[in-house]
């Protein structure tokens, strides 16, 4: 293969021109930016002068190999499995001391499950209560979060208060799941209830008055809280009657 470039400096005319012979050959292994034909997969150089390999095909569409570096595809899609660990350890273990970075993402990959499995617990009980579920959820966070942001100096957004209720959410989950197989409307039931309700309360009043910097008024903090949650544990209490036609 062959081009040509005019030889403007020594004013040349359109057909003095120069004809420069140039080959080009295939690599098959080695330098930045080459495709292997034996192997089937892309090599590309990394930062520190070696060689990365990424597979091609249909196994590698669903695989989770990237290039270094690279966040993995469910931190990027907002699903940290780290994230929701530490936070979920928070609500299981109220006493310990809150992570100064607890807060630092809003993270609703867990609210998000806890939400789904407290709404199936419900219904595997014969409670269907989707509905309210969503709707307390929704009023709660929009309720709470105007309360927060009034009482403290130090601003917080709605997402951020999504998160911490829908992760202290975790002990009434548990006490659905447990009325799947046991019946709470009774006496033992109210008081398990009301230990739920001061655990959630509890953990995420802990979260709130660390992130606000409002250790001097948690009992204010935790009163619209403890309200909040008294009402998803209305829930798993009481079962829907239901009316005959007689």
């Amino acid at each position: 293969m062959s081009y040509y470039t005019p030889d403007y400096a020594a004013g040349a005319t359109p057909q003095n021109l120069q004809f420069i012979p140039s080959n080009y050959a295939t690599a098959q292994s080695g330098g930045s930016g080459t495709m292997g034909s034996a192997s089937g997969s892309y090599m590309y150089g990394s930062e520190s002068g070696g060689q990365e390999r990424l597979s091609t095909g249909i196994l590698a569409a669903f695989g989770t190999s990237g290039y270094p570096g690279e966040p993995p595809l469910l931190e990027e899609l907002g699903v940290n499995f780290g994230h929701i660990q530490q936070k979920t350890m928070t609500v299981l273990n109220p006493f310990r001391s809150i992570d100064q970075h607890i807060m630092d993402d809003s993270d609703l990959a867990g609210p998000i499950l806890f939400c789904l499995l407290f709404a199936t617990f419900l219904l595997l009980s014969g409670k269907v209560h989707f509905g309210y579920i969503y709707g307390v959820a929704l009023m709660g966070t929009l309720s709470l979060y105007a309360i927060l942001n009034l009482m403290a100096m130090k601003s917080i957004d709605m997402l951020r208060t999504a998160s911490v209720l829908g992760y202290c959410l975790l002990p009434l989950v548990a006490t659905s799941a447990i009325g799947v197989v046991v019946p709470l409307d009774n006496a033992l039931g109210y008081f398990f209830s009301a230990f739920v309700i001061f655990w959630c309360t509890y953990s995420s009043s802990a979260i709130f008055v660390s992130y606000l910097q409002l250790s001097q008024m948690r009992v204010l903090v935790a009163y619209p809280l403890a309200l909040f949650y008294g009402i998803f544990s209305i829930m798993t209490l009481f079962v829907e009657k239901q009316l005959s036609g007689k």
